[in-house]
């Protein structure tokens, strides 16, 4: 089981750090693939009691908002805003599920917060921006 996860680690690893590289050159679409497979590892090693649990939801938390900001990059903010609420949602589970954990959960839930809230006034001051345009681009950090 323990080399599973060191597979799934390097895994989650390699997704995100390559997205990140893309990121950096400002390649967003190059960047969505890598950022989606960390996404998805982090959501298996979110669920694997092996990992942990503060470790494996900061994991989780950093790949779905740069997953997030990078579909805000390219005036995807549709996809971005569902990233943000199935990453608030699946958080809240674990909070429930994880009641000593809250501290934490928490602020991993008020960053996302804050994010949708910046994009809810993003989208609202330009509502004809289309998905196809690469106007408006958030600065290129990364929470990891």
């Amino acid at each position: 089981m323990q080399s599973k996860i060191g597979k799934a680690i390097r895994l989650w690893q390699v997704g995100f750090d390559t997205g990140q590289f893309y990121r950096d050159h400002l390649l967003w679409h190059d960047a969505i693939p890598y950022l989606g497979c960390a996404l998805e590892t982090a959501v298996i090693l979110l669920a694997n009691n092996h990992l942990e649990h503060e470790l494996s939801c900061e994991w989780y938390t950093s790949s779905a908002m740069l997953l997030a900001s990078t579909f805000v990059n390219i005036n995807s903010h549709r996809q971005a805003e569902e990233i943000k609420w199935m990453a608030i949602k699946r958080l809240e589970k674990e909070l429930v599920d994880n009641s000593q954990s809250n501290i934490w959960i928490n602020r991993y839930l008020e960053q996302i917060y804050s994010q949708l809230r910046s994009l809810a006034v993003t989208v609202s001051a330009n509502p004809r921006e289309t998905n196809q345009s690469c106007r408006g681009i958030e600065a290129v950090t990364s929470i990891h």
